[in-house]
């Protein structure tokens, strides 16, 4: 069955928007919140400026951030955004998202990740808030992850302009690639 607002095209057996919509023919983009429940689906558009659901092939998954269909399978598409790891040992760790992979990370020593605010917080009395002298600010200038010029397995998060500037690094015998913008095997 198809979501709502789309129709079965038997010719084509794919999913259509009933309207028209603004896109470049053939074009792949991102489906509408809520139109798909599949990490390999995504959506084109048609010649005849429509929506069309498709699906990836077998074995492969949509990488969201690529606009392509990926061998292997998606544990994450929420690119970039710390949140608590399923199943983590320690209040230390967070996990995050990159190209489709799902990345262990340690929070700096001292600290404790939140996953409220989706940031490692030094730890006060075993504590997952801030210490007193924890406030800062540092506002993001643009979103991104950036590299920490003192420290190669450490990287800046920024969320959206005008946010909270957050600290990670990589977990151990890792460092932040500046051109993957994500953790790599290596030592500084």
């Amino acid at each position: 069955t198809c979501p709502s607002g789309f129709f079965l095209n038997t010719t084509s057996d794919s999913c259509v928007s009933v309207d028209i919509v603004d896109c470049s023919r053939l074009e792949i983009t991102l489906c509408p919140e809520g139109t798909t429940s599949s990490m390999s689906e995504f959506c084109r558009c048609n010649q005849d400026l429509h929506l069309e659901i498709l699906a990836c092939p077998e074995g492969t998954y949509f990488d969201a951030s690529h606009l392509t269909c990926r061998i292997g399978t998606v544990e994450c598409q929420e690119q970039y955004t710390p949140f608590a790891c399923p199943s983590a040992a320690s209040s230390s760790i967070f996990c995050l998202c990159v190209d489709g992979k799902l990345r262990i990370q340690n929070c700096p020593p001292g600290a404790v990740f939140n996953a409220e605010q989706k940031v490692c917080l030094k730890s006060s009395g075993g504590s997952d808030t801030p210490s007193s002298g924890d406030s800062s600010d540092e506002r993001c200038q643009r979103f991104g992850l950036f590299g920490d010029p003192t420290d190669c397995s450490g990287y800046f998060h920024c969320a959206e302009k005008g946010d909270e500037i957050k600290y990670s690094r990589c977990q151990a015998g890792t460092i932040f690639s500046l051109t993957m913008l994500g953790c790599l095997p290596g030592t500084c």
